[in-house]
């Protein structure tokens, strides 16, 4: 009997306990990988040191061979021999004839190409470069700095320190080709090896070619000067906090008093774990790179388990508070009047209950299959027309995606992060979609409650907004709505604004009755419908009286003109009857391609109807635009 009341009283103690001992193993367990990463990380460094060593190695009995060809005065076989060796060594990018005393050389490409066209082969001046005495080759040999070839390559030369002749030949290592030796020494499948000089920070070898020539980040937050930054020694608080600021005293080189060991920098926000080694005569340091992100991801499921379990000893103490708390946003939505106050208590109330780093609401236009963004201001801007994407949304539910090319909407409103998709339905079918951009999932079900809040807030704001934006007896636009999409259209060139006036409306009405002209009204209005179908066009709308606008697509302003002058036709040759009388009637149209305000396309569109009307009415006139 007495076993429940013991539960209750154990649980609370037991799950402290139990979170406690988790996160200690999950902390530990992370130092583990991480002296793993860092053990591993120096074996990459010492075979990254042989493989370089190595390659420049290699070069020694070619220059000693092209020196000995010099020194008997035969540059015709010296050539030859320095063209062989460029054309079958992938390393070299070229070989030069130095002249140590002037510092200028000669590339024995151009030499050989000068060779062939009769012409001469253009000194180059390397009085930039410095030399590095090479130890792992007795002394003879030196290295120079980081520079560009004359073929625009980043590269290395190597040469002989004692030459016995004034020429002597140096050979350009591609440093492209040399990097792909490092390609495979990676750290826990994520990390990799790079070499940077260690006077001017810039990358030397890299395996993404595009680096090489680069400052190292690593180099000006973590070598170039002792850093001071905020405490975010935690792993956790490596993987989640944002770039910190770095200072450092550039005259103090960490690598002058600690020629090895290990840093943490930030790389494009993601922080890195660096193990360095700068013991070696080229005046390089050599680096082997680790996201921490992977690092914390091998102690990922422990602290779940610790994360979950501190969940359950709060759900009992907050559970009340998120209920109460929930029901005040819940009311707060269901109270929305217009779009613009629906989008920011939608922010708010997703901001309040999910993890998030961004929201994004995109609305759905049936008549257009437009998705379009409300502004900062109430604006409604168009993102994308895709109908197949819509009815793709229909038949989905709330799903989370991890990668923004798997949703083509997402892409092209710039969700970079993985994000939950909730498609939003009601009893027109769909209304938009809402995406939260997360790195990590929240409860599904509370995110399809939250769907489901919302979509009934969004249905009754846009019932609400479809009475007050649509003419009551065509069921067309109004003056508002077609502003707001000329607004939203403004900047393409394939839309077009049509405007037409009933001719003669007033005769009309005095002589059959206002009857007839409210039935002319819907005769018309049912015409232009047929012309311009609802779901190819972007508006109809009905702006006073007698007064009709279309907004449509149209490939250049021929185009544009026939589709209006054909409604036009169709309207004249139209009759219907009233009280036993056939009735016709005409419309004068003027049209005009979208300017750079709402306006400006009106009054542009208004002064071709004018025209039209001056000029005898039943006319189509476009104003033109040049």
């Amino acid at each position: 009997m007495a076993l429940p009341r013991t539960i209750i009283r154990l649980l609370r103690p037991y799950v402290i306990v139990l979170v406690a001992i988790l996160i200690y193993v999950a902390y530990q367990h992370y130092h583990k990988v991480e002296n793993e990463v860092i053990t591993q990380s120096h074996a990459n460094l010492r075979t990254a040191t042989k493989l370089i060593q190595g390659q420049l190695n290699t070069s020694l009995s070619s220059i000693a061979s092209l020196n000995k060809t010099l020194s008997i005065k035969d540059t015709k076989e010296a050539n030859q021999l320095a063209i062989e060796l460029i054309y079958s060594t992938e390393n070299y990018n070229d070989i030069l004839r130095y002249n140590h005393k002037n510092h200028t050389a000669f590339s024995e490409t151009d030499i050989d190409i000068a060779k062939h066209n009769n012409s001469h082969p253009k000194r180059i001046d390397l009085t930039a470069l410095t030399w590095t005495d090479m130890n792992f080759m007795h002394n003879n040999y030196q290295v120079s700095n980081l520079y560009q070839s004359r073929n625009k390559r980043w590269v290395i030369a190597v040469r002989e320190k004692h030459p016995k002749q004034v020429e002597q030949y140096v050979i350009e290592f591609d440093l492209w080709y040399m990097s792909q030796s490092l390609i495979d020494l990676q750290t826990m499948s994520s990390g990799n090896v790079f070499v940077v000089d260690r006077t001017t920070g810039q990358i030397i070898l890299h395996p993404n070619p595009d680096r090489i020539g680069k400052s190292a980040s690593v180099y000006r937050y973590a070598v170039a000067g002792k850093v001071i930054q905020d405490d975010r020694s935690a792993p956790v608080s490596y993987y989640f906090a944002g770039k910190p600021t770095y200072k450092f005293d550039t005259k103090d080189n960490i690598v002058n008093s600690h020629p090895s060991g290990e840093v943490t920098y930030f790389f494009k926000n993601d922080p890195k774990l660096a193990v360095y080694n700068a013991r070696n005569s080229l005046n390089w340091i050599y680096f082997s790179s680790t996201s921490r992100s992977t690092l914390f991801s091998h102690s990922y499921s422990l602290l779940l388990v610790a994360v979950l379990a501190a969940t359950l000893l709060l759900v009992v103490f907050v559970f009340n508070f998120i209920n109460k708390e929930l029901q005040l946003e819940l009311t707060k939505l269901a109270r929305s009047t217009d779009l613009f106050e629906f989008r920011n208590q939608v922010n708010v109330l997703l901001s309040r209950f999910c993890s998030h780093n961004r929201i994004q609401l995109c609305l759905y236009n049936h008549d257009s299959h437009t998705f379009y963004s409300i502004g900062y201001s109430g604006e409604e801007h168009a993102i994308s027309v895709d109908k197949d994407y819509a009815i793709n949304l229909l038949s989905s539910d709330v799903t989370y995606i991890r990668h923004t090319k798997d949703d083509l909407l997402a892409n092209q409103v710039q969700i970079d992060k993985p994000f939950y998709r909730l498609p939003l339905q009601g009893y027109n079918g769909l209304f938009g979609v809402i995406f939260v951009e997360s790195r990590t999932r929240t409860y599904g079900s509370l995110m399809k409650l939250l769907q489901t809040y919302i979509e009934t807030a969004l249905s009754n704001v846009l019932f609400h907004r479809q009475l007050s934006l649509r003419d009551s007896a065509t069921n067309q636009d109004n003056l508002f709505t077609l502003r707001n999409k000329i607004n939203r259209y403004k900047d393409h060139k394939d839309v077009y604004l049509l405007t037409m006036d009933v001719d003669d409306l007033k005769v009309i009405n005095y002589q059959y009755g206002y009857t007839c002209g409210d039935q002319l009204i819907l005769e018309m209005t049912d015409i232009v419908n047929t012309h311009f179908p609802i779901a190819s066009t972007l508006s109809t709308a009905r702006v006073s009286g007698d007064e009709f606008c279309v907004l449509y697509h149209a490939d250049d302003q021929q185009m544009a003109y026939a589709l209006a002058d054909d409604l036009r036709d169709a309207i004249q040759t139209h009759r219907f009857k009233f009280d036993r009388t056939d009735i016709h009637f005409t419309v004068s149209i003027g049209i005009s391609q979208l300017q750079s305000s709402v306006d400006k396309t009106l009054a542009a569109s208004l002064q071709a109807t004018d025209r039209s009307k001056k000029k005898g009415k039943n006319l189509t006139i476009m104003n033109v635009t040049i």
